[in-house]
């Protein structure tokens, strides 16, 4: 928690005194606008129409794009799943963890910490 917010304060501090100002103006502008185009939605029957049709036309795109999408992600993940564990159980059929031969054991281990890094994304030697 601690680590959060001083790295959070670092951030802050590096950001110069002019870009804060323009984010400060920017959050005004932006929520100014968005009040008045609310305003001029509750107020202004064509502008209701106009953004109601708008809405009701492309809400079936958004969901077909959007189901597409997830779809595409969960198959990308399993065919990732799949990989891996094919690879970890073509190590864990090699033998290798006989307490035999010590170098077999290690380059066991040593093999299966590349997956598991290749797994996470992250390279640990």
């Amino acid at each position: 928690m601690r680590v959060a917010k001083s790295t959070e304060r670092l951030f802050w501090k590096r950001i110069p005194w002019y870009a804060k100002i323009i984010i400060l103006v920017e959050t005004v502008m932006t929520l100014f606008l968005s009040f008045w185009i609310y305003q001029e939605y509750v107020n202004n029957r064509y502008l209701r129409t106009y953004v109601d049709t708008s809405l009701q036309a492309e809400a079936l795109a958004a969901k077909i794009l959007v189901s597409i999408g997830l779809s595409i992600i969960a198959m990308v993940l399993f065919a990732k799943w799949r990989r891996y564990r094919n690879e970890l159980n073509v190590i864990l059929s090699r033998e290798t963890f006989r307490p035999a031969k010590e170098g077999l054991i290690k380059r066991g281990i040593r093999e299966l910490k590349d997956i598991l890094s290749k797994l996470f994304g992250k390279l640990r030697r």
